[in-house]
């Protein structure tokens, strides 16, 4: 308990908000959840799993069921969700481990610095891991604080080999070592409506970065919550994160700034139900319990929908009317769509793969149907492409390589390969393959 004391004084402590403007534009709140699964939450098609919060923000904002990640890993999907890339693009090709020397460099354009740049008070809360070392740290990256761990929580024995101690850092200061994980989402829950609470009264717009370290494994949850959802364990955990966000959510309520407030809510890949039940030659001690993908096929790590398609839900109720969207589009869009939002004058860097889509979530403009998306591997190899219903995937790991060809319309599940049938359409589709892989 002395260690979360320390945690509370320095957050309450160190954020610096001063009233610099006298309009407010919008405030921004965005959750990432951690390998979490399509159809993990009730308001996706969930039978066992409650999820009230996240389905009231779906249902009154935007709920789309085509998002999906550029790569279905960790650190490569918080790379494009915070620079608007594809992440080989900025140097970040896998999950980096705890002291790897490679990392997200400071000299990258990010969310975080748009944000300062607009002058907004930023706060990042949770899990990082785009690096652990000088130059590749929240701080070197446009977030005034950061409260949180640097990596995943199962970078400890038996899940992976390391000598790097976990801890939870308060800037680059180590303030909680070793934590236990089952208290993490309540510590970063009650650190953000801090935050929100102090950052509300003054006129400085606020950004929270609120990526959530559950559902990856190893899931557990505090006693309170064992036992809560018909899900097991892992329902256990979901219905605790959505009671986060219902906290957050009425949060913002209590303290009238709803109207000005975007919440995103998404996950940084689909779930892991493809891990080892045996590692580094002995069982592990707990059965695996992870997300659904729904209907479709794979998972994290893989290139088919499962491991890319996620679940989104946008809200503001003063600019984003209820809606499905169903045209397919990518986390690389979250940057310039929300310097949008916020009505950032600067220009944005002109190597941006994503897409300003601000006018088509308050429906000014529809949602484009036939644009390209690629599908990167787990290494960030360019492995599949989707342009409308149609998705081309060439897996880099089989040998000789299988073209496959799927009609998303009317095989959501990939099951029936039809690249014979429609070698134009197959053509097509490797043209920009090659033109992704020539910029």
């Amino acid at each position: 308990m002395k260690k979360l004391g320390l945690i509370w004084m320095l957050l309450l402590a160190g954020i610096g908000l001063q009233a610099q403007q006298k309009g407010k534009p919008l405030n921004v709140i965005f959750i990432l959840a951690d390998d979490m699964g399509y159809a993990d939450l009730s308001c996706y098609g969930n039978p066992l799993i409650k999820t009230p919060h996240l389905d009231r923000l779906a249902k009154e904002g935007l709920k789309a069921n085509s998002f999906m990640v550029p790569a279905p890993t960790c650190s490569p999907s918080r790379a494009a969700l915070l620079t608007g890339r594809y992440p080989n693009r900025v140097g970040i090709p896998y999950a980096i481990g705890p002291g790897n020397p490679n990392g997200l460099q400071d000299s990258i354009f990010t969310m975080a610095k748009m944000f300062k740049k607009a002058n907004y008070a930023t706060m990042m809360i949770g899990k990082w891991h785009l690096g652990d070392h000088a130059h590749t740290k929240p701080n070197d990256h446009g977030f005034d604080h950061f409260l949180g761990m640097l990596y995943s929580h199962d970078y400890q024995d038996p899940f992976v080999k390391t000598d790097t101690t976990l801890a939870v850092f308060y800037d680059t200061q180590r303030v909680w070592e070793k934590p236990d994980w089952t208290k993490l989402m309540d510590l970063y829950t009650d650190s953000a409506t801090a935050y929100i609470k102090r950052a509300s009264k003054s006129e400085q717009p606020f950004f929270l970065y609120l990526p959530f370290n559950m559902p990856h494994a190893p899931v557990a949850t505090p006693a309170k919550w064992k036992g809560h959802s018909e899900g097991g364990v892992y329902g256990d955990v979901i219905e605790q994160l959505d009671d986060c966000v219902g906290r957050i959510y009425s949060l913002i309520h209590q303290l009238k700034i709803d109207q000005q407030t975007l919440i995103v809510f998404t996950s940084d890949n689909g779930p892991w139900n493809n891990m080892p039940q045996r590692m580094f030659g002995r069982d592990i001690v707990k059965p695996w319990d992870h997300g659904s993908v729904g209907p479709f096929r794979g998972g994290k790590a893989d290139t088919y929908e499962g491991g890319h398609r996620v679940p989104f839900i946008a809200w503001n109720p003063k600019s984003i009317p209820a809606q499905l969207a169903t045209a397919p589009f990518n986390i690389n869009d979250m940057l310039p769509t929300i310097a949008a939002a916020i009505r950032y004058k600067q220009p944005l860097p002109s190597n941006l793969d994503g897409e300003n889509l601000w006018p088509n979530f308050t429906k000014k403009v529809p949602f484009k149907k036939d644009r390209a998306l690629f599908y990167l591997n787990h290494l960030t190899k360019l492995e599949a492409v989707r342009k409308g219903e149609w998705k081309l995937r060439v897996a880099q790991e089989t040998k000789p390589q299988v073209v496959e060809l799927y009609n998303l319309d009317v095989d959501i599940a990939e099951k029936y390969n039809v690249a014979a049938q429609y070698p134009a359409i197959v053509k097509e589709l490797q043209a920009l393959m090659e033109q992704y892989g020539q910029k």
